[in-house]
């Protein structure tokens, strides 16, 4: 026997593979875009963008920002805010810094900084889960409280002498011309992925993040979850502190607050992207790529000093407008359902 298709079938199977498409355009439209940026610059600055120089000094750059925005991923997956990150990052620093130069040796006073972060997560989740305080004022009063902790610490001027010279190595040796802070970021981008993607942990996390009461009612424990989230963003924070302090060589009381935006707009980026409408690793280091490479080549032409936050600023706003449209796009076709 023979088969035949009917014109029905072709326009159905037609109608399927360009859905097909535009869905494969829609998930990697930022890689997309990331892609025709490195493009353009590389055309527009060919001697200056597309150089082993300059993505050493990207990737020597972004690395401790890319672990703060891969830190805020987790409270947002789990359906909350993180602001204090930023004040997080700037605090561990400084800790880090004031103990090094207080005689605290290296190893002591790495963990310090980071376990510091882990604990500040902590009173972040018990003000949010037993408190019940809404997280974006917990964590927005305790971000304030570590710009006192700072300048408690430094009494209000940077601190560089005395600091142990090992942190510097920790944070400034390179492996193949590039910063060993580049391997710590790709070492945490694939723990965190495997945690998030392919463990219980990730599956009842995301879960709490897409509806609380009907993960609780599904049994799902999500206070713990949602603790769990702040804490490892605490403590992911703290890495990023302490190796700023490396990075620099020093530990300043106003560091903290201009790592946030970058953070929130390379995750929300991320969240358009690979896996959309959905809070993922590999999204958010694209989501940190498009900020660096935008930054990167504009500065590179010779842009003023203002671009980096506009760059910023309006890639959080576009990307947030975007997710928000996804959901949206989601809600409505589960109702049409």
């Amino acid at each position: 026997m023979t088969s035949t298709i009917t014109g029905t079938e072709v326009e159905a199977r037609t109608g399927a593979g360009r859905r097909r498409v535009r869905q494969g355009i829609g998930d990697y439209a930022i890689v997309i875009f990331l892609l025709v940026l490195i493009a353009v610059f590389s055309m527009v600055a060919p001697t200056l963008f597309p150089t082993w120089s300059n993505f050493q000094a990207i990737a020597n750059n972004q690395a401790v920002p890319a672990i703060l925005a891969l830190a805020v991923i987790l409270p947002l997956a789990a359906g909350e805010f993180d602001l204090s990150v930023g004040a997080t990052l700037g605090f561990t620093s400084v800790l880090t810094a004031w103990a090094s130069i207080g005689g605290v040796p290296l190893v002591p006073a790495m963990l310090l900084g980071i376990v510091a972060g882990a604990a500040i997560g902590a009173i972040n989740a018990f003000l949010v889960v037993k408190v019940r305080v809404s997280a974006f004022i917990a964590t927005l009063g305790m971000g304030t409280l570590l710009s006192g902790g700072n300048l408690l610490l430094t009494n209000g001027s940077v601190l560089f002498d005395g600091i142990d010279e090992g942190l510097a190595y920790v944070a400034r040796s390179r492996f193949l011309g590039l910063p060993l802070t580049f391997y710590y970021l790709i070492a945490i981008a694939l723990i965190l992925w495997l945690v998030l993607e392919r463990t219980p942990f990730g599956r009842y996390l995301t879960a709490t993040g897409l509806g609380r009461a009907s993960a609780r009612l599904a049994g799902v424990p999500t206070d713990l979850y949602l603790s769990a989230a702040f804490i490892g963003a605490g403590a992911l924070a703290g890495v990023a502190g302490v190796l700023q302090t490396g990075t620099v060589g020093s530990a300043s009381p106003s560091t903290g607050p201009a790592f946030l935006l970058p953070a929130y707009a390379a995750a929300f980026l991320g969240a358009t992207t690979i896996r959309r409408g959905r809070f993922n690793v590999w999204g958010t280091m694209v989501g940190v790529l498009v900020l660096a490479v935008g930054v990167s080549g504009l500065n590179l032409l010779g842009a003023p000093f203002w671009v980096a936050p506009v760059f910023n600023g309006a890639a959080l706003l576009l990307a947030v407008s975007f997710a928000a449209v996804l959901a949206g796009r989601g809600r409505r076709g589960s109702a049409g359902a």
